[in-house]
């Protein structure tokens, strides 16, 4: 947060109870008393705004430079990734249906944890490309398309028991995915803990 900002946003809130408090004890008229209550009240919802829009702000400029510090075509990659999220997550909201809404938000959570994990592995999003490009975006129209017919109010229970095993297999291959962005990881952790206790045993510690 910028240190500007940061003690506008610190002397805002102390102004703003002052202000309702002088109105509150202080021997004014009631007319004045509100206005205080008022105008007190208001400086602090302007100072919890501005801290609110200042932490977006911070949080969104990190992420540009995060982006920025990635091959161009793999931070485009993943940004328009975490758009598909968000619009699946939007329409998540919309399906009425409980079964269906919760399984596809907890595929999402999972593919949060894929693009957490591909920002600090940014070597690995080539890998996942096909993940990204198709199989997240093509879950978010197969889900609009289910939404749209349940909607209508067509039977489709025979319909909603495919969605149900399609979407069981999106979660065992999201998790899949992400155990691939980590392979590598555990692979040295492996070889790290084999090159240690090696190295015990050659001092006799072990």
């Amino acid at each position: 947060m910028n240190k500007n900002n940061g003690s506008v946003f610190g002397w805002l809130i102390p102004v703003g109870v002052i202000v309702a408090l002088v109105a509150i004890f202080g021997k004014l008229p009631s007319l004045a008393v509100t206005g205080g209550i008022v105008m007190g009240a208001l400086l602090v919802l302007v100072a919890v705004i501005m801290f609110i829009s200042l932490k977006n702000s911070n949080d969104e400029a990190s992420q540009k430079t995060a982006d920025l510090n990635m091959d161009p075509a793999d931070a485009a990659v993943l940004s328009q990734a975490r758009r598909d999220l968000m619009g699946l997550r939007v329409l998540n909201a919309r399906i009425r249906e409980p079964e269906i809404r919760n399984a596809s938000n907890e595929i999402c959570a999972v593919m949060e944890k894929v693009l957490a994990a591909l920002k600090a592995e940014p070597t690995r999003i080539s890998e996942a490309q096909m993940f990204l490009q198709y199989y997240l975006p093509t879950q978010k129209n197969i889900l609009t398309k289910y939404h749209q017919i349940a909607e209508s109010g067509v039977a489709h229970d025979e319909l909603k028991e495919k969605v149900m095993a399609h979407l069981a297999d999106i979660r065992t291959a999201t998790e899949k995915q992400l155990a691939n962005v980590y392979e590598n990881d555990m692979m040295d952790i492996s070889a790290e803990m084999e090159l240690m206790n090696l190295s015990i045993k050659e001092d006799g510690l072990l």
